[in-house]
């Protein structure tokens, strides 16, 4: 690229004892592999076969400090077949071993940061490399999975990696926009990345590719890879927004493909990690990451944050429990709009705070924030009047846990949150809709997916009494204090709430499946509305149930279908609809005598 190379933070040569230890540490690894197996020790030069392959227990690594490639196609001069290796595949060897001198990461700034910032501290480039078997899949074309046309072939060319970038930037970037298009096309990160941006170009090719039939999305070689990888920058204390922004998708990859409970740790995780780094105030992540020098970068950094508050909202969605992230405070600015910061016209950059009211216009992603908040709001209900339920309420026993007050005006916001992103997505000078132009509407249809996750949570706890004490069970429960009038007439306005809300689902789902039915299209879709999805499955079951409503006994069917169908591209619908057979009245009275 014409710049002149600095390679001054690049390890010392190795020593005769270095190489000493090498050859015994391959002597005993002949000799576990001819005890292990009985047949002939291969040599030690690197294959991809069977238990052979990277990550399964060699210690080739391919070094970013040593052989630095100049531009993005240089990394394609490589082709080998990536490995799918299971994660639990047996080893014969130490795996990815991390030398000793590799995390200089100072610990006076979680033992004392006061003293980190007195002393003026830095914190050291780690001396880590790029493992040989992420080269391999950065430059293999495809990663073992396919794009939704079930060829399983990726994109070839000169440039493997910039074809991955760029099958990421119109498909995942659509609906999450948290790494810079104009930064990266500017080749801006490539200055600053070392193995983080490695490990980032990684997680942008894991979560923008389909899973193949067969293989599980767990299992699958480029996973482990990525899992591995951020184990090895973490132990070698590696400190970079590009890190943060891998590890994001990778979790996103996990809740989208249901890995638990790997994703649940994940996003806690992501975190503590942006605690750690300072963001989003820009004073305090000045410290670890350095100063903002563009508006776009600063953008970048907030938006981070955002997705990890998206995501820890979304998986507390189904078991109401404690958020990792902190609630926004009030002087945070939601995103601003997409377009002005993909294309890095800050004259276009408008930013409001958290506490802006919901009718005023926003981009998608400021949108999809904005649900967040509101389910953020469902979840602590509902938490808090179980938790006051269960335990009694000490101030008076007779009365309602809730404020039925509070939880109109609840209800009433996301509803109207709702209708106001209907008529903002009709209003649209491009009209996007599920034929003429499906990718806009299916990004467009995140946050309404959302805002009808917190809707039909908060009416499910007020549908039944049982629902805010410990919820049903193959025991059954019962409620100990008689309801209120106001009680008994929130209970009405729920079930016909919740109903409403699950036949608006199937109808904005079915909006989904006219647009996905294209294999291109398919490769755009989201996760995140698969909650909304199948709550509103388990709520039309439960009253198809309860009446035998024909409507609901149709609707059922086209959200099968729905589920089925998304399941090509993100396997958690897999688990939805598995989960949905546990509904039925047979599987219910046989798990009962199982356990009776």
């Amino acid at each position: 690229m014409g710049r002149q190379c600095d390679f001054t933070d690049a390890p010392s040569p190795p020593t005769a004892d270095d190489l000493n230890m090498l050859r015994s540490r391959l002597a005993e690894l002949e000799e576990r592999l001819v005890a292990g197996s009985g047949t002939r020790a291969g040599s030690s030069s690197t294959s991809t076969g069977p238990g052979t392959g990277p990550g399964t227990g060699g210690d080739s690594v391919m070094s970013l400090d040593e052989s630095p490639p100049s531009d993005l196609s240089s990394l394609s001069q490589a082709n080998p077949s990536p490995p799918r290796l299971p994660l639990n595949a047996a080893s014969t060897g130490p795996q990815w071993v991390v030398p000793a001198r590799a995390n200089r990461f100072p610990a006076a700034i979680c033992l004392d940061i006061d003293c980190f910032k007195w002393a003026g501290m830095h914190i050291p480039r780690p001396g880590v490399d790029v493992p040989q078997d992420v080269y391999e899949f950065l430059t293999a074309p495809g990663c073992g999975q396919s794009d939704g046309t079930g060829s399983g072939a990726g994109p070839s060319g000169t440039s493997v990696v910039q074809a991955a970038t760029n099958h990421y930037f119109d498909s995942v970037h659509r609906w999450f926009p948290i790494i810079s298009k104009k930064r990266m096309t500017l080749g801006i990160a490539l200055w600053e990345g070392g193995p983080d941006l490695a490990m980032l170009f990684l997680a942008m090719k894991l979560v923008s590719w389909s899973p193949v039939g067969g293989i599980s999305t767990a299992d699958s070689g480029i996973y482990v890879a990525a899992k591995r990888f951020l184990a090895l920058l973490e132990s070698s204390g590696t400190v970079s927004l590009l890190h943060l922004q891998a590890m994001v998708l990778v979790a996103l990859y996990e809740v989208g493909h249901g890995i638990y409970p790997a994703a649940w740790m994940s996003v806690a995780m992501c975190a503590r990690y942006a605690d750690l780094i300072g963001i989003p105030s820009f004073k305090e992540s000045s410290l670890m990451l350095g100063s903002v020098a563009t508006w776009t970068e600063a953008e970048e950094r907030r938006r981070v944050w955002w997705a990890i508050y998206i995501l820890d909202r979304y998986v507390c969605l189904g078991n109401k429990k404690r958020f990792a992230m902190p609630e926004p405070d009030d002087h945070l600015s939601l995103p601003v709009d997409d377009d002005a910061w993909d294309q890095g016209d800050p004259a276009r950059a408008s930013h409001v705070p958290t506490t802006t009211p919901l009718f005023q216009p926003q981009g998608t992603f400021a949108r999809l924030a904005q649900a967040s908040m509101l389910v953020s709001n469902v979840i602590t209900h509902a938490r808090t009047t179980v938790s006051i339920n269960r335990h009694g309420n000490t101030t008076n026993p007779n009365q309602p846990a809730s404020d039925m007050t509070y939880v109109t005006n609840l209800s009433d916001t996301i509803t109207s949150f709702n209708t106001l992103l209907q008529t903002e997505l009709l209003s649209t000078p491009t009209n996007p809709n599920p034929t003429t132009n499906p990718s806009t509407y299916l990004a467009a249809l995140g946050p309404r997916f959302l805002a009808f996750s917190a809707q039909i949570l908060l009416m499910d706890l007020y549908c039944c009494p049982e629902n805010q004490l410990d919820g049903p069970g193959p025991t059954g429960t019962s409620h100990t204090r008689p309801q209120t009038a106001d009680e008994r007439a929130m209970q009405a306005r729920a079930v016909a709430a919740i109903r409403a809300a699950a036949l608006q689902v199937r109808d904005l789902g079915l909006d989904v499946l006219e647009a996905v039915l294209p294999p291109a299209e398919l490769r755009r879709a989201s996760p995140l509305p698969l909650d909304a999805l199948y709550a509103a499955l388990a709520t039309l079951h439960w009253l198809w149930k309860e009446g035998g409503d024909p409507e609901a006994e149709r609707a059922l069917e086209d959200l099968k279908k729905i589920l089925s169908r998304l399941a090509m591209r993100w396997t958690v619908a897999t688990e939805y609809l598995d989960m949905i057979h546990h509904h039925d009245v047979t599987s219910v009275m046989a798990w009962r005598e199982t356990f009776s």
